[in-house]
């Protein structure tokens, strides 16, 4: 897998390297990514030392392109201070750990995969099979025979129907069931690109939300939302407890310890989302004794806040 000319991970030929003072790849199944060169080169990890693991990263790294999220750059450690060429080093292994692991992961982001694949819900699906269309990167199958195994089971599930082979291609249209759980799992969050944003809404702080917090979000390939910046009907407890649903991750700036803040982190953590803990740094001391255990990310600027809070999301929320 991965010639010099062709992708490091999938080995497809349809991708254009450049090299700099690193190997940057964009690769039309793996997106956009570099690897450093040199003594530091990322082929020199154990990582991906084995055909195995770059099937695993060349999955991740094509989930990655059909979320729209952005490019990166891999690297031996997750690093929260420095970027490539704009980009966040991510291990290989935190790459690695996103890989599906139990028989609901592989079908719920296939399910996902697919329904990013076309653009009303029962458009036809073409998928290869050749080994250098990568068809089976999408359904997370190593092989064809996989690949075919997974399909066959899917329309026995009545999740894809009219399966059938157009030369070196699986055509099929996913099922009214399966638009059903995608769009459940949609709104459980699994899939979601939102951010959460509670926070104190007083004017003093709105530079560092449009300046600090919103471009953070934005530059990591996530969307802010903060619940004043909304239109809805209805109490707004119950707006919020919606919100808080469909994000992926919440942020909470404890400034001014604003009682709503603590309880939106609350009700995140006991959701089983992650919660992203800031408060400017002349506020540290006055935090509730029940955050306090958590590391929270202190600053001075909203240029400060910024760069922490982009360096956190991009080492925490892979």
């Amino acid at each position: 897998m991965g010639s010099n000319n062709n992708c490091f991970f999938c080995g497809s030929s349809k991708c254009t390297i450049r090299e700099t003072v690193s190997k940057n790849y964009e690769c039309k199944y793996c997106g956009t990514y570099i690897l450093p060169t040199g003594p530091m080169a990322i082929s020199k990890t154990p990582e991906i030392e084995n055909d195995g693991n770059k099937f695993k990263i060349a999955c991740v790294l094509n989930e990655r392109r059909l979320k729209g999220l952005g490019g990166i750059a891999l690297s031996d450690m997750t690093n929260k201070e420095n970027k490539v060429c704009g980009y966040p080093q991510i291990s290989a292994a935190d790459i690695l750990d996103e890989f599906p692991k139990k028989a609901n992961d592989f079908l719920n982001r296939t399910l996902l995969n697919l329904s990013r694949l076309v653009s009303r819900p029962f458009a036809e699906i073409k998928l290869s099979i050749s080994s250098n269309e990568k068809g089976n990167l999408s359904l997370f199958a190593v092989d064809t025979g996989e690949f075919i195994a997974f399909i066959k089971e899917l329309e026995a599930q009545d999740l894809i129907r009219n399966s059938s082979f157009a030369g070196i291609k699986m055509c099929f249209t996913l099922t009214s069931k399966s638009w059903e759980m995608i769009d459940n799992l949609k709104n459980s969050a699994i899939d979601s690109k939102q951010a959460f944003v509670a926070m104190w809404f007083d004017k003093s702080m709105d530079s560092y939300y449009e300046e600090g917090i919103k471009k953070a979000v934005e530059e990591a390939g996530y969307i802010p939302r903060r619940i004043d910046s909304k239109d809805f009907n209805g109490k707004i407890c119950d707006e919020i407890i919606a919100e808080i649903k469909r994000s992926k991750f919440l942020i909470s700036d404890f400034t001014e310890q604003r009682g709503g803040v603590y309880f939106e982190a609350g009700y995140a953590m006991g959701q089983g989302k992650p919660v992203v803990f800031a408060v400017k740094s002349s506020d540290i001391d006055n935090l509730h004794f029940d955050t306090r255990q958590y590391n929270h990310i202190t600053y001075d600027s909203p240029e400060d806040l910024r760069n922490k809070l982009y360096n956190r999301i991009c080492a925490t929320i892979v």
